[in-house]
């Protein structure tokens, strides 16, 4: 199977292509900004699979918003579409695609071009709106609060939280891998290249568990991590929560923070 997966160098599409890589049936087409129009025209006409994660979240300009996230994703769809075969094509989309602001309006639209061309060509679309994604590979003051308290905390480095008790609803990269790799099984079923449902033949999902927090709870988890050296208190680990925060706290360390004086 021929998998395509766009924002490959991406905090997603790194983890995603991780995991596809331990797969021997699978070859996957990685496209990111170092590739060129004509690598991508190629594998959009190859692919038996797209995973459209690429997009634009932190533009200089707010016009950049409607560039890489619903010009680019209409000119993927269009190329797909002129295909004797079209497709299914899974969209990386965002929570904030109900809000009115240029991002969420831009990932709305983004939406819409991936639901024509789902209603338009007969192909399965899955539509991913996704809350705010933690875990390893996550870069520090870019992807997620999490990043930044997790890399600022185990540097000894201050934070900002502007309210304590607003609260974030986070989901982890694995279980983001796990349910959007668990719709390539699904594609290759009897009903694999076509949807159902009320929708038609566009699937919307969310991913489980979603963990909600508030801004400070979350800094007090990380900064009990920092201290485990001095308290020898140990988290709770039997919370899935709290065992996902913290391996992912451990991949900022530095080499001398899991060194232990022995006298």
């Amino acid at each position: 199977m021929r998998v395509l997966v766009t924002g490959s160098q991406g905090f997603i599409g790194r983890n995603l292509i991780a995991h596809l890589q331990r797969r021997d049936d699978i070859d996957i087409f990685g496209y990111d900004l170092a590739n060129t129009p004509e690598q991508l025209d190629a594998w959009l006409a190859q692919a038996d699979f797209v995973y459209h994660l690429a997009g634009v979240n932190r533009p200089h300009r707010e016009e950049e918003f409607f560039e890489g996230n619903t010009d680019f994703t209409r000119a993927i769809c269009q190329r797909l579409a002129r295909r004797a075969d079209p497709p299914p094509i899974l969209l990386s989309s965002s929570i904030q695609a109900e809000l009115d602001n240029p991002y969420g309006r831009s990932k709305r639209l983004a939406e819409e071009a991936v639901t024509d061309y789902a209603r338009e060509t007969g192909a399965r679309a899955i539509i991913y709106r996704l809350t705010n994604v933690f875990g390893k590979w996550s870069r520090p003051n870019y992807n997620t609060v999490v990043a930044t308290f997790c890399y600022n905390i185990a540097h000894d480095l201050p934070i900002t939280i502007s309210d304590p008790n607003r609260v974030v609803r986070l989901i982890h990269i694995d279980d983001v891998v796990r349910a959007v790799v668990s719709e390539l099984q699904k594609a290759r079923g009897p009903e694999g290249q076509k949807g159902s449902g009320p929708e038609g033949r566009v699937l919307w999902r969310r991913v489980e568990p979603e963990y909600p927090v508030t801004l400070g709870r979350l800094a007090e988890l990380i900064r009990s991590f920092r201290a485990m050296r001095q308290t020898l208190l140990t988290p709770d680990f039997s919370d899935p929560f709290v065992k996902k925060l913290y391996g992912m706290y451990l991949t900022y360390l530095d080499e001398d923070d899991f060194a232990y004086d022995l006298t």
